[in-house]
């Protein structure tokens, strides 16, 4: 497949077979010499001011838009300076500003520990980024955000550990869908899983049954290819091969069946012992 068509398959795809209520969002970095695509918009054209940049996220996958980020469009002066679209005489100005004005962790010295392996991209590494939804994405996107209910949050691990790879994740609780949905997402080239901020919660209406999973270009297409495989051998078809309801605590059994992988018993039975 040529051009965007790939990628807007692929968003298809997973907003089908995984059942998501948002579209999953294309994310692509504009270097210096880069143009961004005409039909992304500035969101400080459309909304009349600066905005939170992941308030801008949530306008992409809900209404389907797509907007092209600078460093004039986003209100989230730290974030500027994360994606490197700004800097600071003194980078300390950052950590004061956080200790005198939020209070985000207990101390100066605890907001700059707890900030030591954020990751950022250089002062003027990147001129914007253009976020799209990938299901008609305007731009061949360098990862792509995927938010999503914890059950498919499940699902997309499942699919992206298939190949027996494991996935690392840092929280610290702050910007979190920027720093680690992209930036870090970005840098590594791995998946990420990622709780979205309090920003993401109270400005940009993530809702609280809402988590965010984050896939580099590179495994999108695996990550979609694997989907529902994990299991296949538990029993045919495997429980696991379509998004599935989970079951209220209470009876152990699924329509008289007793609700076990047959992995249980055959280690019960190495074990030596004995189901009651």
């Amino acid at each position: 497949m040529d051009g965007l068509t790939k990628y807007s398959q692929i968003g298809q795809a997973l907003i089908d077979r995984l059942k998501l209520t948002t579209y999953p969002v294309a994310v692509k970095m504009i270097r210096p010499e880069e143009d961004p695509p005409a039909a992304a918009v500035q969101p400080s054209l459309v909304f009349g001011a600066e905005v939170p940049a992941c308030l801008v996220y949530t306008y992409c996958r809900r209404t389907g838009f797509s907007f092209y980020l600078t460093q004039d469009d986003i209100a989230c002066k730290p974030i500027v300076i994360y994606f490197g679209l700004d800097e600071l005489a003194d980078p300390d100005d950052l950590y004061q500003a956080w200790a005198d004005h939020a209070g985000y962790k207990c101390g100066l010295e605890a907001e700059k520990r707890s900030r030591e392996d954020d990751a950022r991209f250089e002062p003027h590494e990147f001129k914007g980024f253009v976020v799209s939804p990938l299901h008609q994405t305007v731009v061949k996107p360098d990862l792509v955000m995927i938010y999503c209910s914890p059950l498919a949050l499940s699902h997309l691990i499942l699919a992206a550990t298939y190949d027996g790879s494991n996935i690392v994740s840092r929280f610290n609780g702050m910007e979190s869908s920027c720093k680690e949905g992209i930036i870090r997402t970005f840098q590594t080239g791995v998946c990420q899983v990622v709780s979205p901020g309090m920003g993401d919660r109270v400005m940009a209406g993530v809702q609280d049954t809402e988590m965010l999973f984050s896939v580099p270009e590179s495994r999108l297409e695996a990550v979609e290819n694997n989907l529902f495989l994990a299991g296949n051998k538990l029993q045919d078809p495997s429980p696991f091969s379509i998004p599935h309801i989970i079951p209220t605590m209470g009876a152990n059994r699924l329509f008289g069946n007793l609700v076990e992988p047959p992995v249980w018993p055959t280690l019960r039975e190495k074990l030596g012992r004995k189901k009651s």
